[in-house]
Parts: structure tokens; C-alpha cells; sequence
């Protein structure tokens, strides 16, 4: 039996961290599109594109992971803090990727109200030990799934025995990053837009 305030803290950051890296992919691949559409045109390699936006994605979603895990540091202790930071960064990573899928096909207002709404959803609602003490059967089938599990492990034992929920979380990148790498592919593929010409008025 665990009293909830003393994992409340712990439990909090990871929606917040999903959030946030759910917003980085949004913007970041919403707002480079032009740039790499001239860059294929200019003759850059499909998959250094591909490679480049992923590591500006993922190196701003640990940079958020790592800032807010110094800030549950000074409310919540993991019982196994490797395991849980491992579990936090399955769930940074998924949702990054999830932003990166949610820009070009929502666009960059409803994708931002979607990288908000998601995580609340899936980790704040579906995968929450706060209001339940296991998830609903729904939730099993949300992505931060595999990612709350190893996170909770590591909050609350100082062993690792999620394993299954492991491998799930990264068969969920697995897939994220294939689904990324079709839309990222597809942007830079896109013809830039023709300028638009005035029509020029005749003269008498």
C-alpha cells in the first residue's frame, strides 16, 4: 500500500514532459518544412533531413525531460531512479515522435491543442495510479501504456519487473518512427508553393 500524496509528484511530471515533447515535434517539423523542401531541391539527402529534424525533436524533448526531472527531484524519491527516468524517457520519446506525426496532419493549431489533449488523456486519465489501482482495459491500448508501467516500477521497487511492458513501449516508437519517417519523407518531397503574380493593370 502506497499513500498517493507521496507519489503524486512522480507521477505528475510525466504528463507534463509528454506534453511538452508532444508540442516540440509539432512545431519543430511544422516549422522547418520550407526549409527542407529547398534543401531536397537543392539536392540534400532525404534521410540527413530525416535524421537532423529527429535529433532537434528528441534533443529538446530530453532537454525538457531533464529540467523537469530536476524539479521532481526536490518533491518525489523513486525507490529505482534509473528504472524510473528510463520510463519517463520511453514516454518523452513516444510523445515526441507522436507531435512529429501530429504537425503535418492536424496542422499547427489543432496539433498543439491535440499535444496537449493526449497525454491528459492517455497519461493524466487512462494510466493514472492516482485514480485507479490498475489502468482500464482501454488503456492498455494507448501508447504511454508500456511507458507508464516502467515508470511505476521504478517509483515504487528497487527491482525491474516490467520487462513486457518494456518491449511494448518501444514497439510503439518502432512504429511512431516509421510513421515519422513516411510524413518527413512526403514534406520534403512536396513542391514549394509557386509565388503568386499579380496581374498587372493595362495600360491605355
Amino acid at each position: 500500500m502506497v499513500d498517493p500524496a507521496e507519489m503524486h509528484g512522480g507521477t505528475m511530471a510525466p504528463v507534463a514532459i509528454a506534453s511538452l515533447a508532444a508540442l516540440v515535434g509539432v512545431f519543430v517539423v511544422l516549422d522547418a518544412r520550407a526549409a527542407d523542401r529547398r534543401l531536397a531541391l537543392a539536392g540534400q539527402r532525404p534521410s540527413v533531413l530525416l535524421a537532423t529534424r529527429l535529433t532537434m525533436v528528441l534533443t529538446a524533448a530530453a532537454i525538457a525531460t531533464a529540467v523537469s526531472l530536476a524539479v521532481t527531484a526536490t518533491v518525489f524519491d523513486a525507490r529505482n531512479w534509473g528504472v524510473y527516468i528510463g520510463g519517463v524517457a520511453l514516454l518523452a520519446v513516444t510523445y515526441a515522435l507522436i507531435g512529429v506525426v501530429l504537425g503535418p496532419v492536424f496542422g499547427r493549431v489543432s496539433g498543439t491543442f491535440m499535444a496537449f489533449l493526449i497525454p491528459f488523456l492517455d497519461l493524466g486519465i487512462g494510466q493514472s495510479p492516482m485514480l485507479r489501482g490498475e489502468p482500464a482495459s482501454w488503456a492498455h491500448w494507448l501508447p504511454g501504456y508500456g511507458g507508464t508501467r516502467v515508470m511505476i516500477d521504478g517509483a515504487l521497487t528497487s527491482g525491474f519487473d516490467e520487462a513486457a511492458s518494456l518491449t511494448l513501449g518501444l514497439g510503439w516508437i518502432a512504429v511512431l518512427l516509421l510513421t515519422a519517417t513516411v510524413l518527413l519523407r512526403s514534406i520534403a518531397g512536396t513542391p514549394l508553393p509557386k509565388p503568386s503574380r499579380r496581374a498587372h493593370p493595362a495600360h491605355a
